[in-house]
Formats: C-alpha cells, sequence, structure tokens
C-alpha cells in the first residue's frame, strides 16, 4: 500500500473516533471522552497533512487537479480550522459537526480515483493554486459557519424531542457569533475564489468570465452570504433568519463542490 493511502486511511479512522468521542462527550458525563477526542482528532490532522504532503511529492505538484484532491484539501481545512477554534474556546456540539463533516468528505472522496495524472494546459498556471487555496479557506470557514447554524436552529427548536440536546447546547447568542465571524472570515476569500478564477479564466481561455457551471454556483455561494452579511448590517437581522441563510449557503457549496462536477458539465469537470 502507498504511504498516501496510509496517511489517509489514519486519518480517516482517527477522524472516525474523534466524531464518536465528541458524540459521547456531549451525551454523557465522560472525562476521558473529550480529551481523547482532541488526541484523534489532531492525530488525523497530523496523518492528514502527511496524506497531502506525499500527494505533492508524488504528483510534483500542489494537489489542486481534480475532485478527490480538492476534496482532501477541503477536509484539511474543516477540522484544522475547527481544531484551531477549539483551542480558543471549547464549544459544545460544533466540535461533533466539524468531525462528521470532516470524516463525511474524506468518506466521501475515499470513493474517487486517487491516480495521479499530469495536469491539463488549463490547468499549468500560478493562479490555480490560488484560486483554490482561497476556495478551501472559504468553504472551509462556511463549513464551521454551517455546523454553528445547525447548532442555533437546534437551540431555538421546540420540539420535544430535541429537549435534552437544547439544554446541552452553549447560548444561542454564542452560536450566532460563531456562525457570524466564520462567515466575515470566509467571505473576502470567497471573493479571492472568484478574481482569482476570472485571471485564470482569462489566463486559459481567453475570458475573464463565460457562465460556466462552476463559475456560476461560485457566484451564487458569494450572493448569499454577501446577503448575509448586508441583513446583518443593514436590517439587524439575527437568529433564525440568519441560521437558515447560512444552511443554504453551505448547501450551495456542497453542490457547487460535488453536484455541479456530476451533473453540470463545463470546463470545470475535473473529477
Amino acid at each position: 500500500m502507498h504511504l498516501e493511502d496510509i496517511a489517509f486511511n489514519i486519518a480517516l479512522i482517527m477522524y472516525l473516533i474523534a466524531a464518536i468521542s465528541y458524540l459521547t462527550a456531549f451525551i454523557v458525563k465522560m472525562k476521558i471522552a473529550r480529551p481523547g477526542a482532541r488526541i484523534a482528532a489532531w492525530t488525523g490532522v497530523i496523518a492528514h497533512t502527511a496524506a497531502i504532503v506525499m500527494r505533492t511529492l508524488d504528483a510534483g505538484r500542489l494537489p489542486l487537479a481534480n475532485l478527490y484532491e480538492y476534496g482532501l484539501l477541503f477536509a484539511w481545512g474543516v477540522m484544522l480550522g475547527f481544531l484551531i477554534l477549539e483551542l480558543r474556546r471549547e464549544i459544545k456540539g460544533l466540535d461533533v459537526a466539524a468531525s462528521l463533516l470532516g470524516l463525511l468528505i474524506l468518506c466521501f472522496i475515499s470513493m474517487l480515483s486517487r491516480e495521479v495524472s499530469p495536469l491539463m494546459p488549463a490547468l499549468r498556471s500560478n493562479w490555480l493554486t490560488f484560486h483554490v487555496i482561497s476556495a478551501i479557506v472559504a468553504y472551509s470557514a462556511f463549513a464551521i459557519s454551517f455546523g454553528g447554524s445547525l447548532l442555533h436552529l437546534t437551540k431555538l427548536s421546540q420540539l420535544q424531542a430535541l429537549e435534552g440536546v437544547r439544554r446541552k447546547l452553549p447560548d444561542a447568542e454564542l452560536l450566532d457569533q460563531i456562525t457570524y465571524k466564520a462567515i466575515v472570515v470566509g467571505l473576502p476569500f470567497q471573493t479571492l475564489t472568484l478574481v482569482t478564477g476570472a485571471v485564470w479564466a482569462h489566463y486559459a481561455w481567453g475570458a475573464y468570465w463565460s457562465w460556466d457551471p462552476k463559475e456560476t454556483w461560485s457566484l451564487i455561494t458569494w450572493l448569499i452570504y454577501s446577503a448575509y452579511l448586508h441583513a446583518r448590517y443593514l436590517w439587524g437581522w439575527k437568529g433564525k433568519p440568519c441560521a437558515y441563510l447560512s444552511v443554504v449557503g453551505f448547501l450551495v457549496v456542497i453542490f457547487t463542490f460535488i453536484g455541479v462536477t456530476y451533473l453540470l458539465t463545463g470546463q470545470h469537470s475535473y473529477a
């Protein structure tokens, strides 16, 4: 088995252990569960980083060329971003959401081809590096905002079945702030994603914008999160309306990441 595969599988197992341990710590009072979850999560990120490094050395380039490589970086960004946030403040429930999301992304890309192939001519540009890294940071931040929004909506839910969960979650105001701050971080990078993508498109295809499906859905993502901040600053939106908008935004992110690749043909079909 290739060293990259070994590191990938270790990361997958560690994220699974982390998710189960965080969930256990959330449900029952078990002193060892949360520290164990953190150790598993950091071990997973270290192994994940090793897999990225191995891929880079094997390919002779950064892993930015296809859906597998993008997903590898996406899951890494989600987990690393959450763990950095956790160093500053423990947020019950968000740990479960982040570790599950990182795990699910790795599970998805584990089914994709890992074959290393040369870059197609359109991808041989330094703008590709800036474009994809900006997207990774933006989407990872939006993933954190998604987790905060789901927990926020759960906290405000009136369903009797969720009463026990609501009591364990942080205050709704804190969850609202987590969502807001994550979007404040993510939106500038989403803007950079659009700008660098336009420059790259001009370099590769001779036009800054061609209404390619991935371009269009990236723009829709930007518009939704811009609307979130607009509504918050100018109209004073907080609570449920903002949480719902954040959830919709991340669903569009996932469609841009996966759905566009498989359902819509275009210049960004690099599955």
